[in-house]
């Protein structure tokens, strides 16, 4: 599954070639409301807290999870479809204003 890994800046430069592939993986995963596994499983790296610390010292570094950028783009159109079906059909309370634009 490390094809999923593949960052932005590839997708968007080669975006011509890839937008079909992409839009095809989103309305699928939208229309089957399935989010496959791979999408959801992140790599795990230790990030040092200050480049002043100890890279020998454990303590000195945090985890960094890194999910794979087609899972965040297919996150991004659910959550900007369902924020708009929301608002259309006034669900939403006018004085909710976490996590909310604007």
């Amino acid at each position: 599954y490390l094809h999923l890994f593949i960052g932005p800046m590839p997708l968007l430069a080669g975006f011509c070639a890839t937008r079909g592939w992409l839009q095809t993986v989103i309305n699928a995963s939208l229309r089957e409301g399935y989010f496959p596994q791979p999408l959801k499983e992140a790599v795990v790296r230790p990030l040092l807290k200050k480049p002043s610390l100890d890279p020998a010292d454990s303590k000195n570094f945090r985890p960094v999870s890194n999910l794979p950028f087609v899972g965040k783009v297919v996150e991004k159109v659910v959550m900007l479809q369902l924020l708009r079906s929301l608002d259309e059909a006034d669900y939403l309370d006018p004085f909710q204003s976490g996590f909310r634009p604007g």
